[in-house]
């Protein structure tokens, strides 16, 4: 199938931009887009790179009393929605491969 054909504007040119290139940033341009398009690749590489950056980080949250985010936990000053975004604040440090489970 020939995108040509469907009438869909292929990049003529894709280049990085030396000038900015350091060892944490990287200006990549590719023009013409179709509309809209620019946002759809965008969205793909941010995915992409988040994707192969290594660390550790809270994914998940089980708090006994607690059937839902939007309930309260009686003697607890806080609701869970408000516990859970201050654990989300949490800087994690793992010295192990692979995941693990942690209990407070």
């Amino acid at each position: 199938m020939d995108l040509k054909k469907k009438g869909f504007q292929l990049p003529e040119n894709s280049e990085f931009d030396e000038e900015t290139l350091t060892s944490t940033y990287g200006k990549l341009v590719a023009e013409p887009l179709e509309r809209g398009f620019g946002t759809t690749l965008g969205n793909s590489m941010r995915r992409v790179l988040l994707s192969s950056l290594e660390g550790a980080a809270v994914t998940a949250v089980k708090i006994t009393g607690s059937v839902h985010e939007l309930s309260s936990i009686t003697g607890v000053k806080e609701d869970v929605v408000d516990i859970i975004l201050n654990i989300k604040k949490l800087r994690v440090k793992m010295h192990a491969d692979g995941k693990r489970i942690a209990t407070i």
